[in-house]
C-alpha cells in the first residue's frame, strides 16, 4: 500500500493531495498561511513553497505596527520562501515610502515572478517612481498591474518580452506612452487603463486583442491594431463631456479612418466622450467597409433624440451585418430634457435615398436601459422588430423617475408593432415599485407578457 497516512487518520485535511493543500494555503491571508506551521510537523513550513505571496489590506503583522516593522515582516516572508514564486502582490498604500523597492524587485526577478501587482500611492502625496530594477530584462513578467505611481523608466528600456496583460490605474504616464511603449510589449493581448491621462492616445500593437480605456482624452487613434477584437472606451466624468461643455471645432474624430483600423472588432462599448467626438466629425450613413466581425454593440450614454448622436448609432447598425446584441442606455442629462420630437431617427433608419441594406439579420437581443418612453425609442423598437428575423428578446428598463402610466403606454404601443421574428418577446425590467403602484404594475406586466403581433 503506497498511500502515505499523515500523523492521524482523522486529519482529513493533511491527507489531501499536495496540490489541494497548496490551493488552500494560497487563498489564506499570508499571516494565516504562516500560522498553519503550528498545526503539526507535516504542516511546518508548508506555506514557504506556495506559488504566490499577497500583501494587501488583510496583511497586518502587528497592532499599530510602524513602517519599519511592516517592511521587516514582508522581507522575512520573502527570505523564508524557498519555492517557485509566480505571483506577488503589494497593495498596502501608506508603506511605500519606506520600502526599498529596488531591492525588492531585484529579489522578485530572481524568484521568477510572472504576475506582479503594485499599489503605491499614499493619499495626498506625489506619485512615487517605479523602481528601476522592475524594468530589468531578467524579469519574466506576463501580467503587470500598477496603481498610484509614476511610470518612469530608465533609458534603454527594451520592453517586457513576455508580457500579455497590463493594467494601469491612476498612473502618471510620460508623453507618448501608448505610441512609444506599447509596441515594446510584443505579446501584449489585454490592456486596461483607468484614469491615467493622455490627451491624444495612439495605439499601435500587432498582438493587442482587448482594450479597456477609461480616462480623460480629446482624441484617440488606432494606428495598427489588426487583431483588436474587444474595445471599451468610457469616460471618467470630466466636465468637458458631461453636459457642461461640448467639443470645439478642432476636437473631433472621423468614423471612417477610426473604424478602418479595427478590422477584427467583435465587441464595442462606446462611451460618451468618444461618442461626442465622433458626432462632431463626419458621420456617414454607412462605413465604406463593413464591420463584419462586430457582434456586440453597447452605447452606455446616448441622447437618442439628438440627431448628431442618432447618426452614429444608425451608421454602426447599418455597417454591422453580423450584429447579435445591441444595448443602448438613454443619457440622464439634466441639461438636456427629453424631447417628444421624432428628431429624424425614423427617417435615418428608413432613408429612401440609400441603397437597400440587409442589416440586423443576426440580431438576437436588443436592450434599452433608462428608457424615457420617447417616440424615438419606439421608432427604434419598431425598426428592430421589422428587420431582425432572429430576434429573441427586447428588454426595456425604464428610467426610475418614469411614471407607470407612461411606461404602460410605451409598452402597449411597442406590443402593437409588427415583427418579423416569431420568437421575439418583449420584457419589461424594473426596480421594486411602491406598494401604491402595484395595480399599475400589474397592468404593465400584462402588457409585457402579451405576444407581439
Amino acid at each position: 500500500m503506497t498511500t502515505r497516512l499523515r500523523e492521524s487518520t482523522a486529519d482529513r485535511i493533511s491527507n489531501l493531495p499536495d496540490g489541494a493543500i497548496e490551493r488552500i494555503l494560497v487563498f489564506l491571508p499570508i499571516k494565516d498561511a504562516a500560522k498553519t506551521s503550528l498545526l503539526s510537523r507535516y504542516w511546518r513550513h508548508r506555506w514557504r513553497s506556495i506559488p504566490q505571496l499577497v500583501f494587501d489590506d488583510r496583511f497586518d503583522p502587528l497592532p499599530e505596527a510602524d513602517d519599519r516593522k511592516v517592511v521587516m515582516k514582508i522581507y522575512e516572508a520573502l527570505l523564508a520562501h524557498d519555492g517557485l514564486l509566480t505571483k506577488f502582490e503589494l497593495s498596502i498604500p501608506g508603506y511605500w515610502c519606506n520600502l526599498p523597492l529596488d531591492l525588492l524587485m531585484l529579489h522578485l526577478s530572481r524568484k521568477g515572478v510572472q504576475e506582479l501587482t503594485l499599489t503605491l500611492l499614499v493619499e495626498g502625496e506625489n506619485y512615487p517612481n517605479l523602481p528601476s530594477s522592475l524594468f530589468s530584462a531578467a524579469f519574466p513578467l506576463k501580467r503587470l498591474k500598477l496603481k498610484g505611481c509614476e511610470f518612469k523608466v530608465p533609458s534603454g528600456f527594451a520592453g517586457f518580452s513576455k508580457l500579455t496583460f497590463l493594467q494601469l490605474e491612476d498612473v502618471g504616464l510620460p508623453d507618448g506612452f501608448y505610441k512609444n511603449f506599447i509596441p515594446k510589449f510584443p505579446l501584449l493581448e489585454e490592456l486596461r487603463v483607468t484614469d491615467c491621462g493622455d490627451s491624444e492616445p495612439v495605439f499601435e500593437s500587432h498582438s493587442l486583442k482587448v482594450l479597456f480605456f477609461r480616462s480623460s482624452f480629446y482624441k484617440i487613434c488606432f494606428k495598427d491594431t489588426p487583431v483588436l477584437s474587444v474595445l471599451s472606451v468610457l469616460d471618467i466624468g470630466g466636465d468637458l463631456f458631461c453636459g457642461i461643455g461640448e467639443p470645439s471645432e478642432d476636437d473631433y474624430l472621423d468614423m471612417v479612418p477610426l473604424f478602418a483600423s479595427l478590422p477584427a472588432l467583435q465587441q464595442l462599448n462606446l462611451g460618451i466622450e468618444l461618442l461626442l467626438l465622433l458626432a462632431a466629425g463626419c458621420v456617414p450613413y454607412r462605413l465604406p467597409t463593413d464591420l463584419h466581425h462586430l457582434e456586440v454593440l453597447a452605447v452606455p450614454r446616448l441622447l437618442l433624440d439628438r440627431l448628431s448622436q442618432a447618426r452614429i448609432l444608425v451608421c454602426l447598425i447599418m455597417s454591422s451585418p453580423n450584429l447579435q446584441t445591441l444595448t443602448i442606455q438613454i443619457d440622464d442629462d439634466l441639461h438636456h430634457p427629453p424631447s417628444e420630437v421624432v428628431a429624424g431617427l425614423q427617417q435615418l433608419l428608413e432613408a429612401d435615398d440609400q441603397p437597400g441594406v440587409c442589416c440586423l439579420q443576426h440580431l438576437e437581443e436588443f436592450n434599452i436601459q433608462d428608457g424615457r418612453g420617447m417616440q424615438v425609442e419606439l421608432d427604434l423598437v419598431r425598426f428592430v422588430l421589422a428587420t431582425a428575423p432572429k430576434l429573441r428578446r427586447i428588454s426595456i428598463k425604464p428610467h426610475d423617475k418614469l411614471s407607470s402610466g407612461k411606461v404602460l403606454k410605451f409598452l402597449k404601443n411597442a406590443a402593437l408593432c409588427k415583427r418579423i421574428s416569431r420568437d421575439a418577446e418583449l420584457r419589461y425590467v424594473c426596480e421594486d415599485e411602491d406598494e401604491d403602484e402595484d395595480e399599475d404594475e400589474d397592468e404593465v406586466e400584462d402588457a409585457t407578457m402579451s405576444p407581439l403581433h
